[in-house]
């Protein structure tokens, strides 16, 4: 996490303007919930073409979602159906991760650490999806059961500093 936000802290350094302000909230959700979010996702932008049909067992999937810093309570809805709990707005491309726990060693923290690596590897540095630079709020992580169970929601600063404030008011359960 380190290396990914000091390169997006010298991109920044190389441009001119207002840089972008980019809230990264992490979804994680599992197989039962899965096909109704990607096809959410394929009707809405067509994003899915590399995104995988299904999930295994005990396989879950993390989205990686841009969105303006403060959005995350107009994105989410605790009891409502996997594609009502969707992102309104993105900012630029998201990123995805799939992966089983029991399998790649992976927790949900470490899978928001390398999918946030591999965002910014590829929209920002590779593709300069922010041509004027961004700054970034520690990212949002959400870790969903079926039917819409919200089962916690933390912010999770990797012990860095992070460009802007963390967002207040969105965690869960209540510190």
């Amino acid at each position: 996490m380190r290396v990914a936000l000091d390169r997006v802290n010298k991109c920044t350094a190389r441009t001119d303007g207002a840089p972008a302000e980019v809230q990264l909230l992490g979804q994680v959700s599992g197989s039962k919930d899965w096909p109704h979010i990607r096809e959410y996702w394929t009707r809405r932008a067509g994003l899915t073409g590399g995104w995988p049909q299904r999930l295994g067992p005990g396989e879950l999937v993390l989205n990686l979602w841009p969105i303006p810093p403060g959005a995350v309570g107009l994105t989410t809805g605790v009891g409502a159906k996997p594609e009502k709990r969707q992102p309104r707005k993105l900012l630029s491309t998201p990123s995805l991760l799939s992966f089983d726990p029991a399998q790649r060693r992976l927790n949900s923290e470490s899978a928001l650490a390398q999918a946030i690596a591999s965002w910014v590897d590829d929209v920002v540095v590779a593709h300069s999806e922010f041509p004027r630079g961004l700054l970034l709020a520690p990212p949002i992580l959400e870790e969903w059961a079926p039917k819409g169970r919200l089962l916690r929601r933390t912010i999770l600063t990797f012990n860095l500093d992070w460009q802007l404030p963390s967002a207040e008011g969105v965690t869960w359960p209540a510190p």
